[in-house]
């Protein structure tokens, strides 16, 4: 999240603060320029492009240096390209937790660009119903082109549907389960305000046991409510059991590992 000029995480079970503050924690750093480059590194060293000092370099990438303090608007983003996940992927196995082979199999690196700037930006993205990504990296969370809830087909029987808020949870329930695929079909609402399509999309597909996984928090709480009330008590099974005593599936992963 964005607050008060400062990129901020609080996901992490933990204090809370900036995106470098939780860099120095994590690698037990005692400079924000030692930080810097671990983040520059992290994203930006990739053997199939230019080396970092030519100027292809710079003129394709935007280092985390130049961009930690701004944040893309929604409506004025515009996909330049995907790639198979390669510079996010760090992020995602590293600070995430997710299986690589998890990671490999959904995801992306989306670039996009600010139409207002120019800059180019990168992210770990997955592909929603109507042809948009939602994106996300550890500065902030969005979506490229129209924003919809996510379908995924299970590889076995196809009665019951798993519901999680984003990929990340969604990622996070196959890590810790040991799969690569789920058996059961899975809608990713990409954001609670999809409440209302993911269950129309589980009324139509007249799926006989519904699994929510959404977070122990206000909103989390609201969109189990709901799902309950469409569907009964008896159809819906609340899942949030699993990582009780933390926000998200994410964060019992993090705090395992």
């Amino acid at each position: 999240s964005f607050l008060g000029g400062k990129w901020i995480w609080n996901d992490f079970g933990d204090i809370g603060g900036t995106v470098i503050d939780f860099v120095m924690r994590y690698q037990n750093y005692t400079n924000v320029g030692q930080a810097l480059a671990f983040l520059d590194k992290m994203y930006l060293v990739n053997p199939y492009k230019p080396a970092a000092g030519s100027n292809q370099y710079r003129k394709n990438h935007l280092s985390f240096q130049q961009q930690r303090h701004e944040e893309p608007p929604e409506s004025a983003l515009k996909l330049d390209r995907v790639e198979p996940i390669r510079l996010m992927l760090p992020y995602i196995t590293g600070v995430r937790k997710i299986a690589p082979a998890v990671a490999n199999r959904y995801l992306l690196d989306v670039h996009f660009v600010n139409l207002t700037t120019g800059k180019k930006y990168f992210a770990a993205g997955i592909e929603n119903r109507a042809g948009g990504y939602e994106i996300r990296n550890p500065f902030f969370k969005s979506s490229i082109g129209k924003k919809d809830i996510t379908l995924i087909k299970g590889q076995g029987e196809t009665a019951s549907i798993l519901a999680f808020e984003g990929f990340i949870d969604f990622l996070s329930y196959l890590t810790d389960k040991n799969l690569e695929a789920p058996e059961k079909d899975v809608v990713i609402l990409n954001s609670a305000s999809f409440g209302k399509s993911a269950m129309e999309l589980i009324e139509q597909g007249a799926y006989q046991q519904v699994f929510t996984f959404f977070d122990n928090d206000k909103t989390g709480q609201g969109l189990t409510a709901s799902f309950q009330e469409k569907f009964g008590e008896g159809k819906v099974q609340a899942m949030n059991g699993l990582y009780e005593g933390v926000r998200d599936y994410n964060e019992k992963l993090v705090d395992h590992n």
